[in-house]
């Protein structure tokens, strides 16, 4: 079973932070795969970086796209 856990946010880098190491720390069996998927509403503060750490720290468990509208 695959699992995608979606978080949309817009300018709230600061708490979207503590919800992906959340999201990180979860226990699931090993049967299911998962992701999550960081959908960024156009914010204009650290929202990128943030995500972009957690895909370096996690690779392939954590996706960044950016919504300009």
């Amino acid at each position: 079973m695959n699992v995608t856990v979606i978080l949309c946010t817009y300018n709230r880098c600061a708490t979207l932070a503590k919800a992906l190491e959340s999201v990180a720390a979860k226990r699931l069996p090993d049967s299911i795969e998962w992701e999550a998927l960081v959908v960024d509403n156009n914010s204009t503060d650290q929202t990128r970086e943030v995500v972009e750490e957690f895909c370096r720290h996690y690779p392939g468990s954590f996706r960044y796209l950016f919504e300009p509208q």
